[in-house]
């Protein structure tokens, strides 16, 4: 079997053209990070960058009344003179930072005041989330609605003891949780190595015939799949290892890494009391989950039809109907559309933006375990048209090939 599965790898994967697209690709992901990078990034700015190298030393780390109060000493009176915005624009005045007052006002408070004064409150915030919900629980048990009162005992339980005790340069991970680029990139790759695993038999009829060889049979079959998902998760650990690295490379992190998840903004309501650099994992696995099950729907898709051309404008259709549903239903009230989609798990991220639960037999079920189930769902069906393409193919050709002798 092992032989098998070398011998479909390098006859489907070890080729030229696929190389030269993984590099071309990659070249342009790098690119692309940058190109984020110099647009969004706060820091993206020279003179922003060693200011904040030099500050952070000072603010960094955990959160104690003495630096909040030092970084209020420098903060309030920016915000002062700035208050009424007719304060001079002269260049480098004496006592500031950066070109003037104005710019060292935004310095301070989108690097420093608001994202400290977010970490400081959210401890109060989720203490808050707690008490309603437990409210909420009590109050719908009263009335009989069991499965509300669950699903606020569950929004309890994940914001119970929640805190944010330490200030740290989150800047790398605001951006990478964002980013998307790279998963239709690895998509693209997958289908395009992908749909000539079973076309290449097909185009010389050798299809019908590997079926009933000595070694072949579903064997074969077997081994094609576990070659196309061994090309599957090696492109994309490629992929999301140049995400990350490249993000840290350009951004840099400063114990990013350790804060807790809902220290990003964007997160607050997240069901998850995890660590930033464990969603990065987490967030990867999921992905190249979803990116397997894409490439089993390529490789059913392209099991369908004879030439190439097809199969993969079939590929570029999926995507993009994927991906529309991905936006259309992204907004409360489609929860189970959103869930269906098969490839809910490539562009994962709004599955932990907020605690979202599915009912099942009066019980919440968070929304990212459904999408899972589901996504495994998707591919064991995916796997199975598969094989009961295959073997209606080789059936129908050996009948067509069949010759009838009359004495």
């Amino acid at each position: 079997m092992v032989k098998l599965i070398s011998y479909e790898w390098q006859k489907h994967f070890r080729k030229g053209t696929i190389i030269i697209a993984i590099l071309l690709f990659s070249i342009m992901n790098i690119g692309k990070i940058y190109s984020i990078y110099e647009r969004e990034a706060l820091l993206s700015n020279p003179g922003w960058k060693e200011l904040y190298a030099e500050q952070y030393h000072t603010f960094g780390g955990r959160i104690t009344n003495a630096k909040i109060k030092q970084l209020m000493t420098i903060f309030q009176p920016m915000e002062n003179q700035t208050a009424e915005h007719t304060l001079s624009f002269t260049y480098r005045p004496e006592g500031t930072w950066l070109s003037n007052v104005y710019e060292d006002w935004n310095f301070f408070r989108y690097c420093f005041v608001y994202p400290m004064k977010y970490n400081y409150d959210y401890k109060a915030y989720a203490s808050n989330v707690v008490i309603k919900a437990k409210e909420n629980s009590t109050f719908f048990k009263s009335f009989g609605n069991l499965y509300e009162s669950r699903k606020n005992e569950a929004i309890a339980r994940i914001f119970h003891g929640r805190d944010i005790t330490s200030f740290s340069d989150k800047e790398m991970y605001r951006c990478y949780v964002q980013y998307e680029f790279s998963s239709l990139l690895v998509l693209l790759l997958c289908m395009y190595g992908l749909i000539g695993v079973f076309l290449s038999e097909k185009e010389t009829e050798m299809d019908s015939l590997l079926m009933t060889t000595k070694t072949g049979g579903f064997k074969i079959l077997y081994a094609k799949l576990w070659a196309s998902g061994l090309f599957i998760c090696l492109v994309s650990m490629w992929f999301w290892f140049l995400d990350y690295t490249t993000f840290y490379l350009i951004y840099g992190s400063k114990g990013g890494s350790s804060s807790p998840l809902y220290a990003l903004e964007d997160f607050v309501h997240t069901p998850l009391n995890i660590s930033l650099g464990q969603y990065a994992l987490l967030y990867s696995f999921l992905k190249t989950m979803g990116v397997i099950v894409a490439g089993l729907s390529f490789l059913f898709i392209s099991n369908l039809f004879r030439n190439a051309l097809i199969p993969f404008l079939s590929g570029l259709a999926l995507i993009n109907v994927c991906t529309y549903m991905q936006e259309a239903f992204a907004g409360p009230g489609h929860m189970l559309l959103k869930l269906l989609n098969p490839l809910v798990l490539v562009v994962n991220r709004d599955l932990f933006r907020k605690a979202e639960f599915i009912a099942l037999l009066g019980y919440p079920i968070p929304s990212y375990i459904a999408a899972g189930v589901l996504t495994v769902s998707w591919g064991l069906v995916f796997l199975y048209g598969i094989k009961l393409s295959v073997k209606k193919n080789a059936m129908l050709k050996g009948s067509r090939k069949r010759v009838n002798f009359v004495i």
